[in-house]
């Protein structure tokens, strides 16, 4: 097994049980034939089960911390033995942390609030520990080399990590920051002097935790690896700093799309393995009452080609009964997923994203905006996830290809893309813009959104002229023949150089609402182009999904960049994903549609409705050597005429991939 397993794994499971005080049969059924029997089913690269969850009790006999008194059997010895005789990577849920025993046992221990009130005790709530008590050393790094040496585990899933790290004030944080700083009053609300560098440090002292224990166990066993659920995704954007050894989350459990699609498009822009976790079952409400349901065939393998086809691995979490026996007609459901998923690894796996159009995800506009006074954590993602959100669907559902990154990783590669989109982000350092505007004018295309983007870039940069401050009212933009609500904050311009793309409507009266002010313009600056738009779009779209919205923000896209190297003639809700590897390029075609309602009180989804045709364009220099349709490409018809690769697909269920075979390597 290679140092690092997980850049060879495609599909797993994951099972955990968060075992407690009040549990009596724990492992009382786990039978190793009953496992091995399961799993086997399913044919998995890897498994994670669990040691410890949020209560803080283990399902193991650990020595060093406290085991649930409901053990009979130990159910990890069974689960790690049938991993090994499988010859698959078995790692194990352990809750880092949050921890409920930890907090009732050492409360001085405790992350505390500002009014100096212990985190946790109110329902769900992490009983979260400060980054700089005794619990690393005492429980978290014991424990994980625990089950190394008892078991063989080959690495660790450590939940409730970055989205239950909530601000400190316990004297292991503010003494710390007193000591590095010197400051003495420490900011205890967001209006107070430092605040923002309160909560940065506290960010820091998170990574510190993660990196301690990382530290610890690489140096105990090497080839050990880390995980921290959700660290450097897209509510962590910050530059990977610590020895993590892949990325992993577990997305929403109902209506997952769009936390999945954002977390797959930025988790691959950052240079390590990764997968995402779909919850195998779903419920609608809220989890304090939830009802659960395992969820189909459909929409589990719906959920799992979209991660796979931005290239990450898959895994599907479950809980065992209490007693420690797996249900085995979850596993059924669960093969079937597998097969699916097989059918498609050839065409995923080891591909790299395709450089179209770059969705920036500034950490700067997000430590910025996010309000973690209001959370539990210093990584909520609130209004800024919910913005990006919203941008990425609207270029998404407009048939682009497009990727999300961060400020230093878009710095990097900038040059590699022909257009970034830029989507109500504030506090971008100046360096940055001015190397942005430097792309535009040797002949980038930039799409710039939000209220305050005149102050920010300049309004001789825009080609337009500021009417006053912004102003959050209910206006209109015109699209398809009518027009619909964009309501919020919008900066009222009159264009003065620039190319007014659509007015800006106080009614829906397309001629009579006119107020004299551009919704949108475009000016060239230099070689390159760039189209704004003043007002809210992207947090809209991710509030509204109004077709109008999309066909306006689709018609500017449309006018800023010109034909795209793929494009496709297809229903919004089939998602397209561009992937490359030498020789190739592979265009995936995914149908986000669901057969049956959704509504809030239904986000189950019983079947994909088939679309089609949908035909795809893909620019070529010469005749490719072959197209053909994975995993089946039956009914498939192509041409290629001056340089454009016209390929037709009669139907699509839930994901197909075009596979272009080139004569010569390409990126598409």
């Amino acid at each position: 097994m290679s140092s690092n397993w997980h850049k060879d794994v495609f599909f797993g499971l994951h099972f955990d049980l968060h075992a407690g005080a009040t549990d009596t049969e724990l492992g009382a059924e786990t039978t190793y034939k009953h496992i091995q029997t399961e799993l086997a089913k399913v044919n998995v690269d890897w498994v994670q089960y669990d040691s410890k969850g949020h209560p803080g009790y283990t399902g193991y006999p650990t020595k060093v911390g406290t085991p649930s008194p409901g053990i009979v059997k130990d159910a990890l010895k069974i689960w790690a033995d049938v991993a090994h005789d499988m010859g698959i990577p078995i790692v194990v849920h352990y809750s880092g942390t949050w921890d409920m025993v930890q907090w009732q046992k050492h409360p001085e221990w405790s992350r505390r609030r500002a009014d100096g009130n212990l985190v946790g005790g109110e329902g769900w709530n992490p009983h979260a520990m400060a980054a700089d008590c005794p619990y690393d050393d005492e429980i978290v790094i014991p424990q994980l080399k625990e089950v190394a040496d008892w078991y063989g585990i080959n690495g660790c899933w450590v939940d409730g990590e970055c989205w239950a790290a909530a601000p400190d004030w316990s004297a292991w944080s503010t003494d710390l920051y007193t000591k590095e700083t010197g400051i003495t009053d420490i900011p205890r609300k967001p209006e107070d002097p430092g605040w923002a560098d309160y909560m940065a440090f506290n960010r820091r002292r998170f990574e510190a935790h993660i990196q301690r224990y990382a530290d610890a166990l690489h140096a105990h066993q090497p080839a050990f690896t880390i995980c921290s659920n959700w660290a450097y995704t897209a509510r962590m954007p910050d530059e990977v700093t610590v020895p993590i050894d892949y990325l992993s989350g577990d997305f929403t459990w109902a209506f997952g799309n769009d936390n999945a699609t954002l977390e797959a498009k930025f988790m691959d822009s950052r240079g390590l393995p990764w997968d995402l976790m779909a919850w195998g079952f779903t419920t609608s409400g809220s989890m304090a009452k939830a009802k659960w349901t395992t969820k189909s065939v459909a929409h589990l393998s719906a959920e799992g080609a979209l991660v796979a086809a931005n290239g990450g691995a898959y895994q599907i979490y479950d809980t065992p009964v209490r007693n420690g026996r797996i249900v085995d007609w979850h596993m059924d459901v669960f093969a079937e997923v597998g097969k699916f998923m097989r059918a498609r690894q050839a065409v995923c796996q080891g591909t790299t994203s395709a450089s179209h159009v770059a969705l920036l995800h500034s950490e700067s506009h997000f430590y910025a905006n996010n309000h973690p006074e209001n959370t539990v954590s210093v990584y909520n993602e609130g209004v800024p996830i919910r913005t990006l959100t919203g941008a990425l669907a609207l270029l998404l559902d407009n048939h682009y290809h497009a990727d999300v990154m961060n400020e230093e990783t878009l710095l990097r590669r900038l040059n590699e893309y022909p257009v970034v989109v830029i989507a109500e982000q504030t506090h971008l350092p100046q360096a940055f813009k001015d190397t942005l505007l430097a792309w535009v004018k040797r002949g980038g295309k930039l799409l710039l959104t939000g209220s305050h983007i005149v102050q920010d870039f300049g309004a001789a940069v825009l080609g337009v002229t500021a009417e006053g401050e912004p102003v959050d009212e209910v206006v209109f933009v015109p699209a398809d023949g009518g027009a619909v609500n964009v309501g919020g904050i919008w900066q009222n311009v009159k264009t003065a150089g620039a190319k007014a793309l659509a007015p800006l409507l106080k009614t829906q009266e397309i001629k009579r609402g006119v107020t004299g002010h551009a919704a949108a313009t475009m000016k060239k600056v230099g070689k390159g182009s760039i189209a704004a738009i003043y007002g809210p779009i992207g947090t809209v779209y991710g509030d509204y999904r109004f077709p109008r919205i999309r066909s306006f923000v689709g018609n500017v896209l449309k006018t800023l960049t010109g034909p795209m190297p793929v494009e496709i003639d297809a229903p919004a809700w089939v998602q397209l994903t561009v992937r490359q590897r030498e020789n190739q390029v592979i265009v995936h075609l995914l149908n986000t549609a669901s057969a049956n309602p959704l509504a809030p009180v239904n986000p189950y989804v019983e079947d994909v409705p088939v679309v089609g045709p949908i035909t795809v364009r893909v620019q070529c220099d010469a005749r490719p050597k072959a197209v053909t349709l994975a995993p089946t490409d039956s009914g498939l018809t192509w041409k290629w005429s001056q340089g454009v690769l016209t390929a037709t697909i009669p139907t699509l269920h839930i994901h197909s991939a075009l596979v272009i075979d080139l004569k010569v390597a390409k990126k598409a």
